[in-house]
């Protein structure tokens, strides 16, 4: 793992040996998340953070076996998966080895519709009108990123995503990531980015909060882009 100074806290980055240790604490910041609330919404409840694990480490697998970097600002206070320019997680040769379609499988052909129909169908029509066509290869992804529930509110979040905008700028690439709350859109924009857009998902089985609801709303994801 590369260490690099970053001010008061340290920021480490690499590739799939960072990968456990990212699940371990992406899994119990995401276990109210809307969005995997709806990606797991008709599994019981007593199995849904067994399934929500498994299809943290599937999806993260898959971007360490597409060029993703992890980044950690520190020992994991924060972290996160990001696919640098020229990368990309649709990759479908990678699927099998990455373990997404088993997991899938093992939740529900529900969950894959959803992760892989639904959420991609309505982010993807965004970014192309957002970015040039360079731009839709030569961008910075968040795929995830999330703050120890033990040490939130300390500022560790901005500090990574202050890491990423430096990074980006060097190459003078945007940044692309999609809120999935409130409170992660607030941080988002006092960061600089910009809503470009917002999607709605789940609606009518779903209510905000992603879990089982008659007639729900859905939940709502906005897409979100930074320009150096």
């Amino acid at each position: 793992m590369a260490v690099e100074p970053g001010g008061e806290k340290q920021i480490g980055s690499g590739g799939k040996e960072l990968l456990e240790r990212t699940v371990q604490i992406l899994t119990p910041a995401f276990e109210d998340d809307p969005v995997y609330n709806w990606l797991l919404y008709d599994v019981p409840e007593p199995k849904r953070k067994v399934m929500l694990q498994k299809l943290l480490s599937g999806f993260l697998t898959q971007g360490s076996l597409n060029d993703g970097i992890f980044i950690q600002v520190e020992d994991f206070a924060s972290c996160g998966l990001f696919m640098p320019p020229n990368t990309s997680m649709d990759n479908l040769w990678t699927l099998p080895s990455a373990g997404i379609f088993t997991a899938l499988w093992e939740i529900g052909i529900g969950c894959f519709k959803r992760a892989m129909v639904e959420y991609n169908g309505g982010v993807e029509p965004l970014m192309k009108k957002a970015f040039t066509k360079a731009e839709q290869k030569e961008h910075w992804y968040v795929f995830i990123m999330a703050t120890d529930v033990d040490r939130r509110r300390k500022g560790h979040a901005s500090k990574l995503l202050a890491h990423l905008q430096d990074r980006a700028r060097e190459g003078k690439h945007p940044i692309w990531l999609e809120a999935t709350t409130d409170a992660s859109r607030e941080l988002y924009l006092k960061l600089g980015f910009e809503v470009f857009g917002d999607i709605n998902l789940g609606k009518g089985v779903v209510g905000d909060d992603g879990l089982p609801k008659d007639d729900g709303e859905g939940i709502t994801i906005w897409s979100m882009l930074w320009r150096p």
